[in-house]
């Protein structure tokens, strides 16, 4: 009995005499990290996007940027101008852009869905955009941009997701998602069926759980007459909303055609939707009476051409695109030509020619919607990545090439060099975003001769010396593969003493800015604090999704590859002098947050403490949530864990299932889950705690899979970097940070983890699982 009770009490001495709450290292803190101001369009920065955002005239630019401001719990939007007056430009004298809009939103818990989002030129003093402003719902607006007036072209009660205008902005063509509860109205009862779990338990009051369904709608701007629908209701791949594509003078639409009854004939006759139907199509081999699931993650499609008018629908080619499934529906394939006589249709394939055969690649096409007619421009090398429009013709991404075409004086077309001036852009300078590790991403302007002259300083606080430095840091791990990530550190690390470590997981891109979580795109950033981790003295490391050769495929292996990346970075480190083994913590989340429940559970890494921030998991319980979901979800968990609870594979599953070895998990574990359904990890946390390990379950029920709500960012990643502070290093805080925290909150926070070191230290002290 004396050993049980003094072993907790060590770990609470040793916990309180090793508390450091009084300085903090060289660092931003989570408020500086959260309160960063971030470009959102063009999105991930994209230059190409970026080159549509200049007037027609040539004469500016814009940019869309969004800032939170803790304070009042609002992200602020802003529509930023550029000036990009060549003779300004030459002698780097640009003006500082002019912000012609600006919202403060609240409740703005959408990074899918932007409070501001797809704003368009139209014409060289309007631009258009979809925004959700004083507390409506999503509409679309005009900014007359000389006045500064804001004109509301919609008034849609359903929530717009897409939207396309003609050019005099008297018509506009939007897609809405329409309600689709799982019971209407007078039934006392739901037939499950294959319906998901989320949508029956709570899609009946809340939309975002509801199985996606939308609507094409047409409203003719200024009229008295209601919005007219165009065609039926329907639910895209993956339940994802489409883009949409009206011609300039307003007459006709470009809609995609969702078909998914015609997948395995398509898949038969196109090779890369027969890829596709066997990569994605799990549903269709594993239970082709669809009996406990729904083909819902691949659904092939065709463009049809509507007629304003009277809202007919012609065929253009009775064949599908090549649009690939994680696209989800959002790129752009179609190009109007002057004011709507013909469009460009890219990335299409071609019906069967009069002799039977297939032209097994996608093609560009030019169509004429009033007389049906087409013609060929190319064939496609691979799938069609995105189009773009240039001033005499256009650009297509052709898997990794990128080829151009012009228009040529008889009207063919011509593919030449790529080099073409893009459309509106008439001066001899291009715009681009630079960006590095420790370069917050900015717009520069590049002209003749290699001049550069810089146009934005969204970030000027932000400064090396302060706020870190990321560099590239390689390993290799036991299989010789190669590592390729990041490592993090502040400019008064000690070079000669070891270090905490954080390994933040999900990805490294090394030629992207890194500024909270993994920069491999636009919306990794839940739960990871990034930078924030260096003022409490710990180093962070970004682990890449892969090494760089010999990467496993999806599956049980690919947990054992991610086990021994984790560790040969680890061992790396320790040999190197830089990190303290015995303080190393690792932070996942979506589908790495399944990859880090899998380490603690079966690996033999150091981890001390661990966040799965609104995590995958392969347990039983996501059996039945994810029930009906995308029918792959399923096929992971199968591939995980080797097979299915029950048969032949019973074994496997048990031997695989993470949670049903929970007793091997020592490291103190943060739990974090989002939005105000049932989400996985529910199981771990109880089972966790009913062994009285070190747990703690953070639920934030208003926000989204991509934390967006600064108030929500602050308690995530202030959480964490107290969690990892206190696990690793023994520090604690006692000023009040997040909103709604106070001292009292604080105090009890410690106390809670005072108690969970007692435990933990008894929790270590027993016998080793056996597995």
């Amino acid at each position: 009995m004396r050993s049980f009770f003094l072993a907790p009490l060590c770990a609470l001495l040793a916990i309180t005499a090793s508390a450091e709450p009084t300085r903090s290292h060289v660092g931003p803190s989570v408020r500086d990290v959260v309160e960063f101001e971030q470009i959102i369009q063009p999105s991930d920065e994209n230059g190409d996007l970026l080159k549509e955002q200049v007037s027609p005239d040539g004469t500016q630019a814009f940019i869309v940027t969004r800032k939170a401001d803790v304070a009042s719990d609002k992200n602020v939007y802003k529509i930023q101008l550029l000036d990009l007056t060549p003779v300004r430009l030459a002698a780097q004298r640009v003006p500082d852009p002019v912000t012609v809009f600006s919202a403060a939103l609240v409740h703005d818990n959408s990074f899918d869905s932007p409070g501001v989002q797809n704003v368009q030129w139209h014409g060289d003093r309007s631009l258009v955009f979809l925004a959700r402003l004083d507390g409506q719902s999503y509409q679309v607006y005009r900014l007359d941009v000389p006045t500064r007036e804001l004109s509301q072209l919609t008034h849609e009660k359903d929530r717009i997701v897409a939207w396309a205008a003609s050019q005099d902005m008297q018509r506009v063509v939007y897609t809405v998602q329409v309600p689709n509860p799982p019971m209407q109205d007078g039934d006392h009862g739901i037939v499950v069926g294959t319906q998901y779990f989320w949508a029956v338990k709570f899609g009946q009051r809340e939309l975002a759980a509801q199985t996606r369904k939308y609507q094409n709608r047409l409203v003719d701007v200024g009229s008295q007459q209601p919005p007219r629908a165009l065609g039926q209701s329907f639910t895209p791949a993956a339940a994802t909303a489409p883009t949409i594509s009206i011609s300039p003078d307003g007459r006709w639409a470009l809609l995609p055609r969702y078909e998914p009854e015609r997948l395995v004939a398509w898949a038969s006759q196109y090779p890369m939707i027969g890829a596709l139907e066997k990569r994605f199509a799990w549903s269709t081999r594993v239970d082709p009476l669809q009996y406990f699931s729904t083909l819902a993650t691949v659904s092939p499609r065709r463009m049809m051409a509507v007629r304003l008018e009277d809202g007919k629908e012609q065929t253009i080619l009775d064949a599908p695109d090549d649009l690939y499934v994680p696209a989800f529906g959002k790129r752009q394939d179609r190009l109007w030509q002057g004011m709507g006589t013909s469009v460009v249709l890219a990335g299409t394939y071609l019906p069967a020619a009069s002799d039977g055969k297939t032209s097994p690649a996608s093609h560009v096409i030019e169509y004429w919607p009033d007389s049906g007619r087409w013609v060929d421009i190319a064939t496609l090398k691979d799938r069609l990545e995105v189009a773009h429009p240039l001033r005499d013709g256009f650009l297509v991404v052709d898997g990794s090439g990128r080829r151009e075409f012009h228009r040529q004086a008889d009207g063919a077309w011509r593919e030449s060099a790529e080099g073409a001036v893009p459309a509106g852009q008439h001066v001899a300078w291009t715009l681009s975003v630079t960006q590095g590790p420790n370069q917050p991403p900015d717009v520069y302007a590049a002209g003749p001769a290699g001049a550069m002259t810089r146009l934005t300083w969204l970030n000027p606080q932000f400064k090396a010396d302060t706020w870190g430095s990321m560099k590239p840091y390689t390993w290799i791990d036991k299989a010789g593969r190669p590592w390729k990530g990041g490592l993090m550190s502040s400019s008064d690390t000690d070079s000669h003493t070891r270090h905490p470590l954080v390994i933040q997981t999900y990805g490294f891109a090394p030629d992207r800015f890194y500024i909270d979580g993994p920069n491999v795109s636009d919306g990794a950033f839940s739960g990871f604090a990034g930078r924030a981790f260096l003022r409490e003295g710990i180093l962070v490391l970004a682990l890449p999704w892969n090494p760089e050769q010999g990467a496993a495929p999806e599956g049980h292996q690919a947990i054992q590859v991610f086990n021994e990346g984790v560790r040969s970075a680890i061992d790396s480190l320790v040999k190197a002098g830089k990190v303290d083994p015995e303080k190393v913590g690792i932070i996942g989340w979506s589908a790495t947050g399944e990859r880090v429940l899998n380490l603690l559970a079966f690996g033999d890494v150091p981890i001390r403490a661990a966040t799965m921030a609104d995590g995958d998991t392969n347990t039983l319980f996501s059996i039945p949530i994810l029930y009906g979901a995308l029918d792959r979800m399923w096929e992971r968990i199968e591939k995980f864990n080797e097979g299915m609870p029950f048969g032949n594979t019973l074994d496997a599953w048990v031997r695989n299932d993470p949670n049903l070895h929970t007793d091997c998990i020592h490291s103190a574990v943060r739990i974090e889950g989002y939005g105000n359904v049932v989400k996985t990890n529910w199981d771990t946390y109880a089972l966790l705690r009913r062994q009285q390990k070190a747990v703690e379950m953070v639920v934030v029920p208003d926000d989204s899979h991509s934390l967006l709500v600064p108030g929500d960012r602050m308690l995530s990643l202030q959480g964490n970097v107290d969690w990892h502070a206190f696990w690793l290093a023994g520090r604690t805080r006692t000023t009040p940070e997040v909103p709604s925290e106070t001292t009292e909150s604080l105090a009890a926070q410690y106390a809670r983890w005072r108690q969970m070191a007692m435990l933990k230290d008894t929790d270590d002290a027993r016998p080793q699982c056996v597995r």
